[in-house]
């Protein structure tokens, strides 16, 4: 077994939620303290589900998976082919996330999803005795180990800060999800979240929701919002609907691939728009996404603080008129 020990003190079983995890007589295996249940480990990486849990099943984490293929002109458009979207807030705030960690002993973050970002937030975030544990479900994901953020695997009140971005529309019960992460954070420990608002499917068959501002701040009233607002703005959101519309007349994977190419060439260029837009409250309305920057509190945020809070254009046409 290879579960660090500061990893090991962190994690609670996600079926009985109550004992701990220690090795078990069996090599690459947890078993908890208090169920007794048995978790196999995946290539050094715990996989924490539950046995009724029906979306995902540990049998799939265990067997081998042949590396996907992909194809020449695939991986040329990844190289050399713009994307859609700009993200005008993610490194700044994660610099003031990261500065104040720094003044913690031993700060531990825990990244809910967003395994792909790897090597992109441990460039910004791991700094000094800043730690960071990765979970995800995604079976290909570089990551410490394999949960359902439904069922976070650890103790409450145990992350100095959660960093999720783009996950929880892709989940079932999003409120759930938003609640887990509260448990495990300490009080005063820090989030950030970005979640999609203007978007078209992305995730396929696992993608359920979009949220406003407003709404990201009702899943998150839990927080004390240190900072909110947009990801990626109108021409992010024009850009992703031009594509979906030109791609909703292809069928086959190498022609809406050819003419993804072609509808990125020729608008990627809309998304210079948001930076023009970042500042003008009437742009978070068609916003393609949008992050929420707290600290978790005792309490929650009123339902009336968060109306409150709207900055967009019909908040302008009441106030003038």
């Amino acid at each position: 077994m290879s579960v660090n020990n500061r990893m090991r003190e962190l994690l609670r079983c996600p079926q009985c939620r109550g004992g701990c995890l220690i090795d078990h007589m069996m090599d690459n295996e947890l078993v908890c303290t208090q169920c007794g249940q048995i978790f196999p480990v995946s290539n050094e990486r715990p996989v924490l589900l539950r046995k009724d849990n029906l979306l995902f099943r540990v049998d799939d984490y265990m067997a081998e998976h042949p590396p996907t293929r992909v194809s020449t002109l695939h991986k040329v458009a990844e190289r050399f082919v713009p994307g859609l979207s700009v993200n005008l807030a993610r490194e700044r705030i994660l610099e003031m996330m990261r500065d104040q960690l720094i003044k913690l002993n031993k700060p531990i973050v825990l990244v809910v999803g967003s395994a792909s970002q790897k090597k992109w937030l441990n460039e910004r975030l791991k700094y000094g005795e800043i730690e960071i544990v990765y979970s995800d479900i995604d079976i290909g994901a570089d990551i410490d180990l394999f949960c359902d953020a439904h069922d976070l695997p650890f103790h409450d009140d145990c992350f100095d800060a959660v960093v999720t971005t783009a996950v929880l529309e892709h989940v079932m019960y999003p409120e759930r999800v938003a609640t887990e992460i509260a448990r495990v954070l300490k009080v005063g420990g820090l989030l950030y979240s970005e979640l999609p608002f203007m978007q078209q499917v992305h995730e396929g068959a696992y993608d359920f929701t979009r949220y406003t501002l407003g709404g990201h701040r009702r899943l998150f009233n839990r927080f004390d919002e240190i900072d909110a607002g947009m990801v990626a703005g109108p021409g992010t959101s024009l850009a992703w609907a031009i594509e979906n519309f030109v791609l909703a007349f292809f069928v086959g994977n190498k022609a809406r691939l050819l003419m993804k190419i072609f509808v990125r060439l020729g608008f990627s260029w809309f998304r210079y728009f948001d930076y023009l837009l970042k500042k003008r409250p009437q742009a978070m309305d068609g916003a393609s996404c949008t992050y929420l920057y707290g600290r978790k509190m005792d309490g929650r945020v009123a339902d009336s603080d968060i109306v409150g809070r709207y900055t967009g254009a019909k908040h302008l046409v009441h106030t003038r008129t």
